[in-house]
């Protein structure tokens, strides 16, 4: 399985905003780390709305609480936002197979931010640490950062921006089409940006281009070290995203981005994983009322293969979601998404991932929100089925007050698929993949801010 590192990287390069959302979020990563996948809604739409009373387009989650929001530190026109999440979870397979040991977690994630408030311009940056302790699988044990920055300079009515990000990330076995290993995987990833937005009144054009470079270390599979740079490649990404303003708070949009994906390193005797390929999307941006808010982005996704086996596959991708917010104190969100991934395995090619959401947060008190959530997911991969995973999770989450906030975290998830045999490196060498198991983690998390 193949990260889509676009949110984590917008997520990272972006002023932290104040309010519950931070730590909600921080919660899920600590229990259990995921890459972040194709999230486009996230990536072309603007920033959602900024919560104050009862103004359209506020959820539970965005909504400012006064009373607890974290205000950082100013120094000078800069300011600087430091944070320290501790964790104690227990995860009862860690492996992702039908009789994998379960471990007790201690997660420690410091970061700190930092961003100017300048009228025009920008500069800012971030690192972040997540580290994980399993205390009975050791083996596991790893060390997640990352380390970015971010510039923006004003040029007319629209910013000419230059971002970098290096991320040293690890993955695990329980995510959706990842290898059986049982060590946590270890990649890097070092992404360049930039784009700039010609404001022409209602209609913004923004042309932009990037260029990612992932890295990959070894897995540990039947006891066996295996090397994983066959998955080492360098994806180059230029496109162009134009929006048009129906009215306050209604876009249009429209996406084109032609990609062009190259491995690094090509084993003699398998097929080559090289492709190039473009997205077209279209969408909309729709707040009706302070009750309803509709964001659809859809097109179709198009990759010509290096490897006459694989062939060109075309692809349908879509990301939408739907947020209710029927009461004050309640909000109801459904999303869907649906895009195309790289190749974890050599000779498969790559797969189309598909997951759905439903979320329900509701604020029982000022400073204690409730959250229920269902997900499914679904990998459809060229030469070897599909696997499934279904999960289910609430949260509980105290803000005792603007610099302590209190978690406590369950999610249940089961994962099943044909098992299959694929080669996972050079020399023959294949492994089982797929299979059935169920995981149950509970989890506990301190977040601490200034």
């Amino acid at each position: 399985m193949m990260p889509h590192v676009a949110a984590l990287l917008s997520h990272q390069l972006r002023k932290a905003r104040p309010g519950a959302c931070a730590v909600l979020a921080g919660a899920v990563l600590l229990a259990c780390p995921q890459p972040a996948r194709a999230q486009y809604i996230e990536r072309y739409f603007q920033p959602g709305v900024p919560g104050y009373g009862s103004e359209a387009g506020v959820t539970v989650l965005s909504r400012q609480r006064p009373l607890y929001q974290e205000h950082g530190v100013q120094v000078g026109s800069f300011n600087i936002r430091p944070n320290l999440d501790e964790a104690l979870s227990y995860n009862s397979n860690v492996d992702g197979v039908s009789n994998s040991p379960g471990s007790w977690i201690v997660a420690t994630a410091p970061s700190i931010t930092v961003g100017s408030t300048w009228s025009r311009n920008a500069l800012g940056g971030g690192v972040t640490l997540h580290d994980y302790r399993y205390l009975d699988t050791p083996r596991q044990n790893h060390t997640d950062w990352t380390a970015s920055l971010r510039g923006a300079y004003t040029i007319g009515s629209g910013d000419l921006t230059a971002n970098y990000s290096h991320l040293a990330l690890h993955q695990i076995a329980t995510e959706l089409g990842a290898l059986p290993s049982t060590s946590a995987v270890p990649y890097t990833v070092d992404d360049f940006r930039s784009n700039y937005t010609f404001d022409l009144g209602r209609v913004s054009v923004t042309p932009n281009v990037e260029d990612r470079i992932y890295n990959f270390g070894s897995a540990t599979i039947n006891g066996q070290t295996v090397d994983q740079g066959y998955r080492d490649r360098n994806v180059l990404i230029g496109g162009v995203t134009t929006r048009y303003e129906l009215s306050k708070q209604r876009h249009l949009l429209l996406v084109l981005h032609g990609i062009d994906t190259h491995y690094l390193k090509h084993t003699a005797g398998q097929l080559d994983n090289n492709s190039t390929g473009f997205l077209f999307l279209a969408g909309i941006d729709y707040q009706t009322s302070s009750v309803w808010r509709y964001r659809l982005l859809a097109g179709v996704e198009v990759r010509a293969f290096a490897a006459r086996q694989f062939g060109t596959q075309t692809a349908p991708i879509a990301e939408g979601s739907v947020i209710w917010t029927p009461t004050g104190l309640t909000t109801v969100t459904a999303t869907l998404s649906r895009a195309i991934e790289d190749p974890a395995t050599e000779n498969t090619g790559s797969y189309t991932f598909t997951t759905s959401d439903l979320v329900v947060d509701h604020e029982l008190r000022r400073n204690v929100l409730l959250q229920g959530r269902a997900r499914f997911q679904l990998a459809q991969y060229l030469n070897a089925g599909t696997q499934t995973s279904f999960s289910l999770g609430g949260r509980v989450t105290w803000l005792l007050n603007r610099n302590l906030r209190l978690s406590v975290d369950y999610a249940y998830t089961q994962q099943s698929g044909p098992t299959v045999v694929a080669p996972i490196g050079p020399g023959g060498l294949t492994t089982p993949l797929g299979g059935t198991f169920r995981q149950n983690v509970v989890m506990l998390t301190l977040h601490v801010a200034p």
